[in-house]
């Protein structure tokens, strides 16, 4: 069976990685910020579970997690031989963006299985021009569908296209338009805000203006305009991370280096609530994937499950690597479709004649 649930980490303004503790489908908050050893330059957890982190100018993940040990054991580099300035890791790529100028993105990266968890850190580096020069990237982020936006530091937002699992660096660079926010000066004249953060989550991309508001736009099979995006109000943030497993919870930081989340309402309204007394200057959010095997045995005609979350499914019968998507893919899925792929109730022509989904890259389960 797969579960999903978030994964939260965080770095101090004393450069010291934590991981948010007691996060549960009922408690997306958690309970407490857990330190992890060494200090890092910048952190992200992806969306596959894993880890990574920029520490001394080298690229690094975290070897050892999993759901019953989410601090992981030790830090493990990665070769490459470019200067850093910050990554963005999704489910089945990583990007870079490096002191020169230059974007690279690893390849080879995806999934295999374990026995209890899926790791894959990939094999090689692409080196891709940024959408403008000579201006420089700012801020990069990536949304739960491996779209990989950027914001260059003459105030422009591009998004990658032709993304690919074949094709991992795109073929180009799209414009996107930004929020149109008014004037900042005197009866709102002046010069606007301008964006100074993004990120991504699970069906939106978010930002943030120098005047410290918090926007987002539908970006998941959207093509994003000026009337896409809309304020959120409340708290002024200067750093916001979205959750890739739920669209409502997101992660901030206010200008007081004081963490906060967003959560679903719960008397009408949405609420950004203090999280701790640590001060911080980056969050991030993943996933953290939970493979589990059923003791008693099933047989293979087994019916649909009642949610996609938890399948009563023998590994034996079910592989990782035989499920034709990338698991990232799963909460993007309805459960009915998603139940008609993972469990073998309908034959693979019913599965083509119903659905719009394509299986020439793989055999699938459903063909036994």
């Amino acid at each position: 069976a797969v579960v999903s649930t978030q994964s939260t980490g965080a770095i101090s303004k004393a450069n010291i990685p934590f991981y948010r503790d007691g996060i549960t489908s009922g408690k997306e908050e958690g309970t407490k910020w857990v330190q992890v050893d060494g200090m890092v330059d910048h952190l992200c957890v992806s969306i596959s579970g894993m880890v990574w982190a920029i520490i001394h100018d080298k690229i690094h993940y975290r070897s050892g997690v999993t759901p019953n040990n989410e601090q992981g054991t030790t830090w493990t580099s990665v070769e490459h031989d470019f200067s850093l300035d910050m990554l963005e890791a999704g489910g089945s790529c990583l990007w870079v963006y490096s002191r020169d100028n230059k974007l690279y993105v690893r390849t080879g990266m995806g999934f295999h299985s374990n026995g209890s968890n899926v790791t894959r850190i990939g094999g090689g580096w692409v080196s891709i021009d940024p959408p403008t020069s000579p201006s420089g990237v700012t801020d990069m982020a990536l949304t739960a569908q491996d779209d990989l936006f950027v914001l260059t530091d003459d105030g422009k937002l591009f998004k990658r296209d032709g993304c690919t699992q074949g094709c991992t660096e795109g073929v180009n660079w799209a414009k996107v338009a930004l929020p149109k926010t008014g004037g900042s000066g005197f009866l709102g004249l002046g010069a606007a805000p301008s964006v100074i953060h993004i990120a991504g989550g699970l069906e939106h991309l978010w930002a943030v203006t120098d005047s410290n508001e918090v926007w987002r736009a539908a970006s998941a099979g959207h093509v994003i305009t000026e009337r896409s995006w809309e304020r959120i109000p409340g708290q002024k943030m200067v750093y916001v991370c979205p959750s890739m497993c739920d669209k409502e919870i997101t992660w901030g930081i206010n200008n007081r280096d004081q963490m906060y989340v967003r959560t679903s309402p719960q008397v009408g309204r949405y609420e950004w609530l203090r999280q701790g007394s640590i001060m911080f200057r980056v969050v991030t959010v993943g996933v953290m994937l939970n493979y589990t095997i059923p003791s008693e045995q099933v047989k293979k005609s087994i019916s649909r499950a009642a949610s996609f979350t938890a399948y009563d499914i023998q590994r034996n019968d079910l592989k990782v690597t035989d499920m034709p998507f990338k698991i990232e893919q799963a909460d993007q899925m309805s459960e009915e479709l998603l139940s008609a792929l993972v469990i073998p109730t309908l034959n693979r022509q019913e599965v083509l004649q119903r659905y719009d989904y394509d299986f020439s890259t793989e055999e699938a389960v459903l063909s036994q």
